[in-house]
């Protein structure tokens, strides 16, 4: 069997066919262009940066990309109103804290993943 590798990711993300068994029409992976550009700069970053109000795909795409590079799956989710900052590792919550110290922290967790990209 192929393994997951990030150009299926991008198909699945374009609404297409993936290539290999990688995704699930019951499971949203279409992104938006505006979507798009937020899955970019998680590429650049290492992470995810998210509102509560983002649709899932963009968290399933990112999860599969993860997958296809071999990093943690890490996802900051941001609530403006409170101003506090849930970080998810490995789709469980890591923490959650104030949202400077929520970016301080994931930024961290990057580094001490040594992700490349």
């Amino acid at each position: 069997m192929k393994r997951l590798q990030l150009e299926h990711v991008d198909r699945l993300s374009r609404g297409k066919r993936s290539g290999i068994n990688a995704g699930s029409r019951s499971v949203g992976h279409y992104l938006r262009p505006f979507e798009r550009a937020t899955y970019q700069r998680a590429l650049s970053k290492g992470y995810l940066d998210i509102t509560d109000k983002n649709r899932a795909n963009l968290w399933h795409v990112w999860e599969k990309a993860c997958i296809a590079l071999n990093i943690d799956f890490l996802v900051l989710v941001k609530d403006p109103i409170s101003s506090m900052g849930t970080i998810y590792r490995s789709n469980k919550v890591e923490a959650n804290v104030e949202l400077t110290q929520a970016k301080q922290l994931i930024k961290s967790m990057v580094k001490q993943s040594n992700y490349a990209n």
